[in-house]
């Protein structure tokens, strides 16, 4: 037999697509990878915000309800409430079907009157700025007497800002911009090295499976390169969703590919009726009871309360479960202050608003109740860790001995020279 035909082929080394994207997979890890483990573990916590703030609620969510008593109004409470902290503003107000639940006001600190006393306050890390602290409180809705507070909503405000720019404004909108496009390029490239020369039992055992019995170096390299395979797909398409939310050019790209209006906002105000102070707004109540009719399955409502008494439109949502940005079952809408009727906005401005819904819960894992939540939160803890486990890989090849250097060799040359064993 022929000896060319019975020896092993010669090794090759990597290609050159393939030292070219390790290149580029190492260098921009390492200059997004804080970036990228901060964003990712933000967006990470607060998939779970809604279930975070009802259970830092504790007790407060529900009263025993008096028999044959009588709910004040949302006007009312508000009193009741203001009077209670005046250092609040309300802002929004959720009530519900159930006799026992509590009335809940979102309010914010109010900012300070002058310019000096809003310096003063900046230096101590209060979190004072012009739009206040955020909080949740909970009433009696007998009584107005406020059972509980929490400020839950002020620090999954802050999380959803360090996701989103880092409390950085514009620049750090900008960093988080390129680092997620960085992150999306490094799961291209780390698909394209995971990817064996040749298909066989070998290498599809190393490429699915995590070796037992192992080292923490190899067990730590093997969780980067299969678990980042595993979570590729639903890492890519949540990255995409958030570069949509983050680029106004694809937020307008994706409004006008599914027939929304980019500048819906501007359009609105065209259709909301205009102010009138001889005119007289409809109760709170006038527009709880019609919520309730008109969604029969809804147990909770909740009310914008306008700034100003120039504002000419309520924004009402009313459904079976309403948290910080999720809406279950139910149904958000604009109405008239004077009438209660919903404004009726063009098509175009009614799918600008169900684009950015949708993509907003496709990002975070609305899509699928509890299902999505999970299914997105396990993505995030695995990108999230993917910078630390390269880093890791990065710091071991640096520091190891010439014995080490070897074994680490043979590892990432593992798949490439399994398939010699088949030619023997």
């Amino acid at each position: 037999m022929d000896n060319k035909k019975t020896n092993p082929k010669k090794k090759q080394g990597k290609s050159l697509t393939k030292r070219i994207t390790g290149w580029l997979h190492l260098w921009l890890g390492l200059i997004s990878g804080i970036i990228v483990l901060t964003v990712t573990l933000s967006g990470t916590v607060f998939v779970f915000c809604d279930e975070i703030v009802d259970l830092c609620a504790g007790n407060a969510k529900y009263i025993q309800a008096p028999a044959h008593a009588k709910k004040m109004t949302p006007e009312e409470l508000l009193v009741k409430f203001h009077e209670q902290v005046p250092d609040r503003k309300a802002f929004y107000f959720d009530t519900y079907k159930e006799a026992d639940r509590t009335f809940r006001v979102a309010s914010a600190t109010k900012p300070p009157k002058d310019k000096n006393a809003e310096k003063a306050d900046k230096p101590k890390g209060k979190g004072r700025g012009p739009r206040g602290v955020f909080a949740y409180h909970y009433l009696d809705p007998y009584t107005g007497k406020i059972m509980g507070s929490t400020k839950s909503y002020e620090f999954f405000y802050v999380v959803a800002h360090i996701h989103a720019q880092l409390l950085a404004g514009k620049f750090g909108k900008t960093v988080v911009g390129i680092a997620s496009i960085i992150f999306f390029i490094q799961l291209i490239g780390g698909l394209i090295l995971w990817w064996p020369k040749k298909w066989n039992k070998t290498t599809r055992t190393t490429a699915f499976k995590i070796k037992s019995g192992t080292k923490w170096r190899r067990k730590n390299y093997d969780f980067h390169n299969v678990f980042g395979f595993y979570s590729l797909l639903p890492a890519v398409f949540i990255t995409i969703t958030g570069l949509i939310m983050a680029y106004k050019v694809l937020t307008d790209l994706t409004q006008v590919t599914f027939g929304g209006a980019p500048d819906a906002h501007k359009i609105a105000e065209k259709y909301e009726p205009k102010f009138d102070p001889d005119k007289k707004a409809l109760s709170f109540t006038d527009f709880i009871d019609r919520g309730f009719k008109e969604i029969p399955e809804a147990k909770q409502i909740r009310m914008s309360v306008p700034r100003k008494d120039s504002a000419t439109v309520y924004n009402v949502v009313a459904a079976k479960f309403i948290g910080l940005k999720s809406i279950i079952d139910g149904k958000s809408k604009e109405v008239n202050k004077y009438t209660g009727d919903e404004i009726n906005y063009p098509k175009e401005v009614l799918m600008h608003e169900v684009i950015e819904h949708m993509n907003f819960d496709l990002h975070v894992g609305y899509w699928g109740g509890m299902f999505g939540k999970i299914f997105t939160f396990v993505i995030g803890i695995i990108c999230t860790s993917l910078p630390i486990t390269g880093f890791l890989i990065w710091w071991g090849r640096r520091n190891k001995s010439p014995k080490k250097n070897k074994e680490i060799k043979n590892i990432h040359q593992h798949r490439k020279e399994s398939h010699h064993e088949q030619l023997v």
